[in-house]
């Protein structure tokens, strides 16, 4: 009875062992699918440095979890399928951190870009304004030159003068005088007055206006 036990106990395991043999095999070969599409991915994002390195350890432990299974070591296959993926999850964490970094980098210089340039329009802006306050200063400064030059000029001029000469003359006159005259008369002396024609002079009147006119 007790023999018969234990031959049934083997027949049992060995009815098991098949099933169980496919179940691990199965996972091994799931293992190595997963491995397989996350180095496929890592192998997408294209990392440098740590993430290359990171894939390309990967790449040798899939093929080392391939050739287990090719020599029916499922478990080994499994380990180092494992081995594969969580060397693939490292790599492409890497690279996609890479990324980030890159992304954040090129966004900060493009800022610092559109800033440089927004600075060097505003200082532009500045200068063109400056150099045409310096234009109008200048233009106005050569008209201030101009109107001193004609005030100057003109203050030099001399001074228009209209000279009218008016003359009058005044015919002769008669002037009265007098004139002692003797008479002897018997031993007398009589003085009398004589009126006596002088002719006096023409008297000629002249008038000079002088006008000056400014300029």
């Amino acid at each position: 009875m007790r023999s018969l036990k234990h031959v049934l106990w083997g027949a049992a395991l060995l009815a098991a062992t098949p099933a169980m043999s496919a179940t691990q095999d199965e996972r091994a070969r799931a293992a190595i699918a997963e491995a397989n599409a996350k180095i496929e991915a890592a192998l997408q994002a294209k990392g440098a440095g740590e993430s290359a390195t990171l894939t390309a350890e990967a790449q040798a432990a899939l093929r080392d979890a391939r050739e287990q299974m090719g020599r029916d070591n499922e478990e080994r296959a499994i380990a180092a399928a494992q081995k594969a993926s969580d060397l693939a999850d490292r790599a492409l964490a890497s690279a996609q951190t890479a990324q980030a970094q890159a992304t954040d980098a090129a966004a900060a210089n493009a800022a610092q870009t559109q800033a440089a340039v927004s600075a060097a329009q505003q200082d532009a802006a500045a200068a063109n304004a400056r150099a045409a306050s310096a234009e109008q200063a200048a233009s106005q400064a050569a008209a201030d030159a101009a109107a001193a030059r004609a005030q100057a000029s003109v203050a030099a001029a001399p001074a228009a003068t209209t000279i009218t000469t008016q003359t009058q003359t005044t015919g002769a006159g008669v002037a009265t005088g007098t004139t002692a005259r003797k008479t002897t008369v018997r031993k007398r002396t009589t003085t009398r007055p004589v009126a006596r024609a002088t002719a006096r002079p023409a008297e000629v009147k002249t008038t000079t206006t002088v006008e000056t006119q400014p300029r």
